[in-house]
């Protein structure tokens, strides 16, 4: 019987090529290390992108922009799954006015979670509404989730339907909705902050909280994006973060700022100023 193991001396010497490939050093690196390209600003990606909650360290942040912007720049290269924004605020938000340029959404995350087939993509996307970029919006209303749903079996279902969920969580971060998404390790989180100085007072408090209920570890892979929204926004607040927050998160970025995103109506990718294209591009890749 020892015949079966790989040590037996006459395996051994019967297979030697397949024994020195087994026993080969891994190469260096991880699965999601970011290959620099050519020394410039584009990066190749070993890793799929992940679903996203986007959160405000307060109101006015920014997340549905962001959100709407994620996903639309995912959805240019990751065809695997389909990307949907879903509104996971406490109320539900403005995501329906600013996410659908093309299509209004025909009902709620309230509606879809009473059908009996939500699991299946066909579902999901006759309840969204869509942008020009083919991305689907999923509003909720002001109501309560029906019966015991949670955005933990939203999240389970987008996912059988083989969507790409990005979460708009509006703020505050302690809105006990998006629990279950901010104790999903699976799901990316991206904090949005105004850059405006009474915006840098209100995140300390929110990256405490956060830090006291799920470790030092979830903010450790967060995404910090401040987001310009006027011209008079300088660099300076995105500076001040990545001075002292820089280390304790996995990176800071900015959104520069945008007349089409600071016109408040509906958004749509190919008004979008390039650098501000670029800046969505970038979260992506941070994220991944």
């Amino acid at each position: 019987m020892f015949d079966r193991f790989p040590d037996h001396p006459a395996r051994l010497s019967s297979t030697p090529t397949d024994l020195s490939l087994l026993l080969r050093p891994a190469p260096p690196g991880a699965p999601t290390d970011l290959v620099r390209l050519h020394g410039g600003n584009g990066f190749l990606m070993w890793a799929d992108l992940p679903p996203v909650l986007v959160v405000g360290s307060s109101g006015g942040a920014g997340t549905t922009t962001t959100a709407l912007g994620v996903a639309t720049a995912a959805s240019y290269n990751y065809r695997e799954h389909s990307p949907i924004v879903v509104d996971a605020t406490a109320t539900g938000g403005d995501l329906a006015r600013r996410g659908c340029d093309a299509i209004d959404p025909a009902g709620t995350v309230q509606t879809w979670l009473n059908m009996s087939h939500r699991g299946l993509a066909s579902t999901v996307l006759d309840t969204c509404g869509e942008n020009s970029s083919s991305v689907g919006i999923l509003p909720r209303g002001p109501e309560a989730l029906p019966r015991r749903e949670s955005y933990s079996s939203v999240h389970r279902s987008l996912c059988d339907a083989g969507c790409l969920p990005v979460y708009d969580g509006g703020s505050p971060v302690t809105n006990p909705m998006i629990a279950p998404l901010l104790s999903d390790s699976r799901i990316a989180l991206v904090i949005t902050l105004a850059a405006r100085a009474d915006a840098v007072n209100r995140l300390k408090p929110a990256l405490i909280w956060l830090d006291d209920n799920y470790s030092e570890y979830h903010l450790a892979e967060s995404v910090i994006v401040v987001t310009r929204q006027h011209p008079s926004d300088g660099p300076s607040v995105a500076k001040h973060i990545r001075t002292y927050l820089g280390k304790f998160v996995r990176a800071v970025t900015e959104i520069p700022y945008d007349a089409h995103l600071a016109g408040g109506g509906p958004v749509t990718w190919s008004q979008l100023a390039p650098p501000t294209r670029n800046a969505y591009r970038q979260i992506v890749n941070l994220l991944r």
